[in-house]
């Protein structure tokens, strides 16, 4: 068949004669013609119509989500912590060196800028809002959608299409409308590492243009979070092993030869795309000694802290198998210390059962039904071993991509049931089949549009501390301040600090911090001069030891509550900690308690401190001198 036209489907025939399991069973069945169904189902003159309608009903949230933030938000939006950090390594590219990726929490980055250059058009576009990275999540959010249903489209034809939108769409409802126009690498990574998936099972398709495709989503994910070298990597090698044996095992020497050529040309494009991503690593390597890639080897062979188990990777993939997975209900909340809520305890995976089912049914009705199946487990097997080897506690926060895994199995079962059902009535079957999914994803998408036209500014009460902040300080700063250095106290006020740092060098103020922040605020933004102000920033209980060394002066402050309920609610949880310590209460009780008092403190969570302080150090300036 060589290579395959852009409009071409693949749609359900009579039973074909078993072949032997997995990938090389559609290896060999890569050229067999697929007998064509009637056109009055999905396949037929309406499907670029009903195409149209289901992709803009489940991008529609996405483009209401950036009317919103331009509209509603605009400049009210000031971020703060790692939200900050991402607007300035971006506020950077084209003017500074930018090499690597977003600060960790072990004293290295994560290995590229990808991010950052991805998230600058939009960032420039909007005249440097900080809404605009926001607007640059929902852009790479809305590309894998599209992206996912026009793979599914080509391989699958419309009612795969239809079926991996409407699953997108329960996927998009779950997570809700925040997490899909926030920039933060461990969320903007989810749905990316979708396609790629799909691009892997299209390059066992004999698709020879996925491969580059593929391996520029890879480098994007590898360059973002470190985890996904884990994940994404082997899954472009899945995908290339599929390209490869596809085309080798193609038994018509004319489809193979000129199958052959777009495969060299789709692997020296591949080579292209790599060794553009390897280019800020390598020049990080020539600049700085030492580089971000050594520190990061470093810290992941030398750590003394343990990793996970085999049998902890497979209770937090299996979470998103069972009967009401997250990415179909809603997203649970984290254990007490943050991990995962299915480290220590996963439901049955009854999806894996219905996955099983739906691989003997593709399987005898649709050529690469086996090899989609193939490539689901593959990225179930790379989630076990990614999430066993991650070193520390396996926190929630960085594993949103495993909802796409669960989302991936849902569209393997809808995809069979929907041939299966059409396979045997079909006149009624697929255009019964077509207008439920269309109803389905008028509902979800009309609960996901209510969800992004209400969203209101991102991380709100942080946004306003930062705020609030930045104009108590704009205002006790005199003209002649000099460079100012910006400290967090140890770490003890790195979110907002971060945030002050950001809003600072927006109005065009000399600011720059410490050499022992260069990971997290970027190498050009340390100060190599004597300081003309140094402000303080810290928060909480750290906020009265602050204040009483010597020289400090307090200029801003802000409280999630009123200063006589945090008074009220603190003496409070010191009266629990006495019961604990007295023996009235359960230390597990004890926890219980102070939790609840601490979500009270921070105004039900929706901020991480409940007092922040800035103060001037006014005894630090002399000694710089």
């Amino acid at each position: 068949m060589g290579v395959r036209s852009m409009t071409r489907t693949e749609t359900p025939g009579p039973p074909a004669a078993p072949a032997a399991p997995g990938p090389a069973a559609d290896a060999s069945r890569a050229t067999e013609p697929v007998p064509a169904e009637s056109t009055t189902g999905p396949d037929g003159p309406g499907d670029r119509l009903v195409a149209r309608l289901a992709m803009g009903l489940t991008l529609l949230p996405l483009a209401v989500s950036a009317v919103a933030l331009l509209v509603a938000v605009g400049g009210d939006y000031t971020p703060s912590s790692d939200h900050a950090l991402i607007e300035l390594q971006t506020r950077s590219v084209g003017r500074d060196q930018v090499l690597v990726g977003l600060y960790s929490r072990g004293l290295w980055n994560h290995p590229g800028p990808a991010q950052f250059y991805l998230l600058a058009p939009f960032y420039w576009l909007t005249g440097g809002m900080s809404v605009g990275i926001n607007l640059g999540a929902l852009a790479v959010n809305a590309a894998a959608v599209a992206g996912m249903a026009l793979v599914a489209r080509r391989l699958g034809g419309t009612r795969l299409m239809l079926v991996t939108l409407v699953c997108c769409s329960l996927l998009m409802r779950a997570v809700g409308a925040e997490l899909l126009r926030d920039p933060w690498n461990c969320y903007l990574t989810m749905l990316p590492y979708g396609l790629l998936v799909m691009l892997a099972w299209a390059m066992w398709r004999r698709e020879a243009w996925a491969l580059p495709v593929g391996a520029l989503v890879a480098v994007y994910l590898a360059h973002s979070h470190v985890g996904f070298v884990v994940l994404a990597a082997p899954l472009l090698g899945w995908g290339l092993l599929g390209l490869a044996a596809t085309t080798i095992l193609e038994p018509d020497p004319g489809e193979r030869r000129p199958a052959l050529r777009h495969g060299l040309r789709a692997a020296a494009t591949t080579a292209g795309v790599v060794a553009l991503g390897v280019v800020p690593l390598a020049l990080d390597a020539v600049r700085h000694t030492p580089n971000n890639t050594i520190e990061t080897i470093r810290y992941f062979r030398h750590t003394d802290e343990p990793t996970q188990s085999v049998a902890t990777g497979w209770r937090v993939m299996a979470g998103q198998l069972g009967i009401s997975p997250e990415w179909l209900t809603t997203k649970r909340a984290p254990n007490l210390i943050g991990e995962s809520p299915f480290v220590q305890g996963a439901p049955v995976p009854w999806l894996l059962a219905a996955v099983a089912v739906a691989a003997v049914v593709l399987g005898r009705r649709l050529a690469g039904g086996r090899s989609f199946v193939a490539t689901l487990a593959v990225v179930v097997g790379l989630g076990v071993v990614a999430v066993a080897r991650t070193v520390g506690p396996a926190f929630d926060y960085r594993l949103r991509w495993t909802l796409v895994v669960g989302m991936l199995a849902g569209v393997v079962v809808g995809w069979a049931a929907w041939t299966a059902l059409a396979h045997r009535w079909p006149g009624a079957a697929p255009r019964a089949l077509t207008a439920g999914a269309l109803v389905v994803l008028v509902a979800v998408s009309g609960v996901n549009v209510v969800a992004a036209a209400t969203a209101g500014v991102p991380q709100d009460r942080n946004s306003e501390t930062v705020g609030v902040l930045t104009t108590q300080v704009l205002d006790q700063l005199p003209e002649d301040a000099g460079p100012v250095l910006v400290t967090d106290a140890h770490h003890s006020g790195a979110w907002q600090a971060r945030g002050l740092v950001l809003q600072l060098e927006r109005r065009g103020i000399d600011v720059g911090v410490e050499a022992g922040r260069a990971d997290e605020y970027g190498r050009h933004r340390v100060l190599d001069e004597p300081p003309g102000t140094v402000l303080v920033v810290t928060r909480d209980q750290y906020v009265a030891d602050v204040a009483a060394r010597p020289g400090l002066r307090l200029i801003a402050e802000w409280r999630a509550l009123p200063e006589d309920e945090i008074e009220a609610l603190l003496a409070r949880r010191d009266e629990i900690t006495a019961d604990v310590e007295a023996g009235r209460i359960s230390a597990l009780e004890g926890d219980e308690r102070r939790g609840e008092i601490s979500v009270a403190l921070t105004d039900g969570q929706r901020a991480v401190a409940y007092h922040v302080a800035v103060f001037v150090d006014e005894a630090a300036v002399p000694a710089a001198g």
